[in-house]
């Protein structure tokens, strides 16, 4: 696969996620309402496991910041900047797992559900929450359930419509990029 055919995948894969993220966020029942979970990180998995976890990565980057420049994110950049942590994290965990020796696709997206929940628990309670106006003295520990429940329900949803999409998609996309990972 060619550069240009590759970039083009890479563009149409960013704007899908934006347009995800734009249109789909919402928060899931059971969880504080200020935990909004969208579908946009199939996208960068896609990208990751067709192309290497840097292709994953830009495509999380190009959404964040088409995400923050649109005015959407209520909360601004420490929301936009989140956002990257939580996908990117996702992103390059599954698709490093998955670009060693063509490991399981499940496998590599437990991998990467693991690691964004201990990560984005860890960079909410000591960077995000602290950002928001929430200093670290006054975080409870039910509030740091809910924030792991909550990154472990986001990476079973999206990890399970990953499947669902790249196994439909995987002689489209995935085998012509699998040559020309980034």
């Amino acid at each position: 696969m060619n550069n240009v055919r590759r970039m083009t995948i890479l563009a149409l894969l960013s704007a899908m996620s934006f347009l995800l993220m734009f249109a789909l966020e919402f928060p899931l029942p059971g969880f504080p309402p200020y935990l909004k979970y969208d579908p946009s990180d199939v996208c960068g998995l896609l990208a990751a496991f067709s192309f290497g976890p840097a292709a994953g990565f830009l495509v999380e980057l190009v959404k964040s910041i088409l995400f923050f420049l649109s005015g959407k994110s209520a909360d601004g950049i420490v929301g936009a900047t989140a956002a990257l942590v939580a996908g990117g994290t996702l992103v390059v965990a599954a698709g490093k797992t998955y670009a060693m020796g063509k490991r399981s696709l499940i496998l590599s997206l437990l991998v990467g559900t693991v690691t964004m929940t201990v990560i984005m628990v860890t960079a909410n309670y000591f960077i995000f929450l602290p950002l928001w106006g929430l200093p670290t003295h006054q975080i409870t520990m039910p509030l740091v359930i809910a924030m792991t429940g909550f990154n472990l329900v986001k990476g079973v949803i999206t990890s399970i419509l990953t499947i669902i999409i790249y196994q439909s998609l995987r002689t489209k996309i995935a085998l012509q990029g699998a040559e020309n990972r980034v």
